[in-house]
């Protein structure tokens, strides 16, 4: 599984990727408002944030209950949650679309960068609805559009460049930026039956410490523009390389490189009738 390949890297780039991924943390709990005694479901919890700090704040008699698909993932979160000393917070190893939620069992639910890799986003969506009390509240984070986040621009551009086989359009499938159309997931929300759904754009930078963190960043994780790097012969890795620096270096900023990111948080709520 990719996720599980992924974890052992993703970990050791974890102080990168958690403050570029928490950016979005603050709009997730002002949507969310957690109170103490509340039960929060965390939805594709990855390494464990933010669902740790949900946890501490609907301590001591609410908890949250985090899912991710990986085992790895799973592992790291755990032991970052022993480690802050969190003990409201139950991991589970489960697919969404698989996992049993039980009806109108939580105050609250949310998923980071999680939702765009659903089989059946639409599906989905009804089934996180249906998770929530009358009233609850969710709220989902998403990468915006591909003219907004110069990363995923510059991959797609690599992978134009020197493979055969032009980039699948990120809504064909799951994909980082399968939600990044301005209006999309708001849209499905309503057609699975949340209301008073709002959407917030957010700003955050991935920072890296120098040209050579950004190609092992990019090279070195398990992710398909890897896979064509390898499959070049040393010549084409070495242009690619070169695109690569030339692409990175306008980030620079001082001694390190930001690479500005892009975001939505879309939010809404189920009937209190429901």
């Amino acid at each position: 599984m990719y996720w599980d390949r992924a974890a052992l890297r993703w970990e050791s780039y974890e102080p990168q990727l958690l403050h570029a991924l928490s950016g979005v943390d603050p709009t997730l709990m002002r949507a969310l408002a957690p109170a103490p005694g509340q039960r929060i479901l965390d939805v594709g919890c990855g390494q464990g944030d933010p669902a740790i700090a949900f946890a501490q704040l609907v301590a001591p008699r609410g908890q949250v209950t985090a899912l991710d698909i990986s085992s790895g993932m799973l592992a790291i979160a755990r032991r970052r949650a022993r480690l802050r000393g969190v003990t409201n917070l139950r991991f589970r190893a489960s697919d969404l679309m698989r996992a049993r939620l039980g009806e109108r069992r939580y105050d609250g639910l949310y998923s980071r960068f999680g939702l765009m890799f659903a089989a059946d986003i639409p599906r989905a969506l009804e089934r996180l609805l249906e998770a929530l009390k009358p009233g609850g509240r969710a709220a989902f984070a998403v990468w915006g559009p591909l003219s907004r986040n110069p990363w995923s621009r510059l991959n797609a551009r690599l992978t134009r460049a020197f493979s055969a086989t032009p980039p699948a359009p990120p809504e064909a499938g799951p994909h980082p930026l399968r939600l990044g159309r301005p209006g999309l997931l708001a849209s499905l929300m309503r057609r699975a039956g949340f209301r008073r759904v709002t959407t917030v754009g957010v700003r955050t930078s991935l920072v890296l410490g120098s040209d050579l963190e950004c190609l092992r960043l990019y090279l070195g994780f398990p992710n398909p523009l890897r896979d064509l790097y390898l499959s070049l012969p040393d010549r084409g890795r070495a242009r690619m390389r070169t695109r690569m620096l030339r692409s990175i270096h306008r980030f620079r900023s001082g001694p390190i490189i930001r690479i500005p990111e892009f975001a939505w948080v879309v939010s809404g709520r189920r009937s209190p009738s429901a």
